[in-house]
């Protein structure tokens, strides 16, 4: 049975982070996002850590906070990302960078890092996105990134399973638009209602639907996934 105590939310002030938050508040968190104001805070059921995890030295400074408190690791959830409108015409080497160290190398730095704090059990989500798997316009680095993250949960599947003597789940989840306050206004427009009539429900994903299906996947309900990516779409990505 996986018994989640001490779980890891790495982007955890964003929209899907807050309701991951919420979805786990049960728990005790680790939150880690770069854009918290003070550098710890501690509470009686969290630690919020404003660290960058694609750099090295804050990196050691997760690691040395997680140690010194004697927590073992029971789950990790990966939120963080950039999502830059960009096209072939106008990225450059640097925004490829930019984009692939914080959407792919993060999670990989981050696991590497932190192996040795996690339980005997432990499971991992990372979000991807429909821009994975399906083209976009103006996506041209964001959506080779996220479809790494989804070949990335495969290969960590296997490695793990043959390489580590814990029992480590680790599964990917892609959603397709997410509702916020923020972009209701434009999905209330014209362009907005037209890209939710591509959608066969013509819905739109809210951050408690992604955070749902994220506690499922950490959850002994779905022990047997291993390696997937569970797309959260309402359709988007069938047609």
């Amino acid at each position: 049975m996986w018994l989640l105590k001490n779980i890891i939310i790495i982007g955890s002030e964003g929209i899907i982070g807050q309701a991951v938050r919420d979805t786990f508040k049960d728990y005790f968190q680790v939150c880690i996002d770069k854009s918290l104001g003070e550098e710890m805070v501690e509470n009686s059921n969290s630690i919020q850590l404003s660290y960058d995890i694609t750099s090295e030295q804050d990196l050691n400074k997760i690691y040395e906070v997680i140690k010194g408190k004697n927590l073992n690791i029971d789950g990790v959830i990966y939120l963080a990302g950039v999502n830059y409108m960009r096209n072939f015409f106008t990225s450059t080497t640097d925004s490829w960078q930019e984009t692939f160290d914080i959407n792919l190398f993060g999670i990989v730095k981050f696991l590497k890092r932190i192996y040795n704090l996690f339980s005997e059990k432990i499971s991992i989500v990372c979000v991807a996105s429909q821009n994975g798997i399906v083209g976009h316009e103006d996506r041209v680095d964001y959506g080779p990134s996220k479809a790494a993250i989804i070949q990335l949960v495969k290969n960590l599947t296997v490695d793990f399973a043959k390489y580590s003597n814990k029992d480590i789940k680790i599964n990917c989840v892609s959603p397709t638009y997410v509702l916020t306050e923020e972009n209701k206004e434009y999905f209330d427009s014209f362009p907005g209602k037209r890209l939710i009539n591509r959608i066969p429900y013509k819905k739109l994903v809210t951050p408690t639907e992604v955070s749902n299906v994220i506690e499922f996947l950490t959850s002994d309900k779905s022990d047997a996934i291993r390696g997937q990516n569970i797309v959260i779409d309402y359709g988007y990505t069938v047609v």
